[in-house]
């Protein structure tokens, strides 16, 4: 007698043959750490809200650079307005933002809990986004003073009273892309001694060539360029770029420098004294 062939199994279907991790892999890469970040930006928010340390001396040092500015160009004639607003828009964008990132970790380096954020169930690059998200807004907003005074100042910035949504299209993506780099360097200076100084070094170079592109884009603005609109769409992919690779490098960044702090060095041995002396 012949007996029958065992049943062969069937094929299985992709859900029972990946991994339960895997399937996770695409639902947790995104949602959760947009909310981190804005859980952690927050926490940084309320604290600024309650020293207003950080909005005041960027508030005031972006009136400061307008009153300088305004004094100096006051006299241009309209057609070489036209060549210096650009300038003093982005110049200020550059120095209040210096001024922004040298202080955006500050709380955490004098706290000394660099090291503790870093221990909390939350992804790396989460951190990233929420300094990137605090350091946005307040050179964001600086920014928002900036053009309107400009325009009150120089006939010739009134297109930004005449085409609002591009001047506003043309800041955020300008600010992003300085902030996108600013940011990564200053939390790998967080720890560093002498860190404003060196801040400013690596930052001026790094950051050139996206304010010399905004720069660009803004000037195009106030010509009436047909072509502002491409400006701006290179500018948007340049941000998304920065962006990228910014987030890609902050955890190696971070890391890196935490590791190098003299806080977490340490003393030497008692050992290694008597050797030493």
């Amino acid at each position: 007698m012949i007996e029958p062939d065992p049943p062969r199994p069937g094929p299985r279907s992709s859900r029972a043959t990946t991994p339960v991790g895997a399937r996770r892999a695409t639902t947790i890469s995104v949602v959760p750490v947009a909310r981190q970040a804005w859980l952690l930006a927050q926490n940084d928010l309320r604290q600024e809200l309650r020293d207003l340390e950080l909005v005041l001396t960027a508030g005031f040092f972006t009136l400061v650079v307008l009153v300088m500015f305004s004094l100096s160009f006051a006299a241009l004639p309209a057609s070489d307005q036209t060549l210096a607003i650009p300038g003093m828009l982005w110049l200020a964008v550059a120095f209040v933002g210096a001024l922004t990132l040298t202080r955006i970790f500050d709380r955490e380096r004098e706290a000394d809990t660099l090291r503790a954020v870093l221990t909390w169930p939350v992804d790396r690059v989460s951190i990233y986004f929420a300094k990137l998200g605090v350091t946005l807004l307040v050179v964001t907003g600086c920014g928002a003073m900036l053009m309107p005074a400009l325009a009150l100042l120089f006939p010739a910035a009134e297109v930004f009273f005449e085409r609002p949504l591009e001047a506003a299209a043309l800041l955020v993506l300008g600010c992003l892309a300085y902030c996108a780099v600013g940011t990564l360097f200053a939390a790998g200076l967080a720890t560093a001694s002498g860190k404003n100084v060196l801040l400013s070094v690596i930052l001026y170079p790094l950051t050139s060539p996206a304010l010399i592109f905004a720069l660009v884009a803004t000037r195009a603005l106030l010509e009436g360029h047909p072509g502002f609109t491409t400006y701006l769409g290179q500018l948007a992919a340049l941000d998304a770029m920065l962006v990228g690779l910014a987030a890609w490098l902050f955890e190696p960044v971070l890391l890196g420098s935490t590791a190098a702090s003299p806080s977490r060095r340490g003393r030497p041995s008692p050992r290694a004294e008597r050797s030493q002396r």
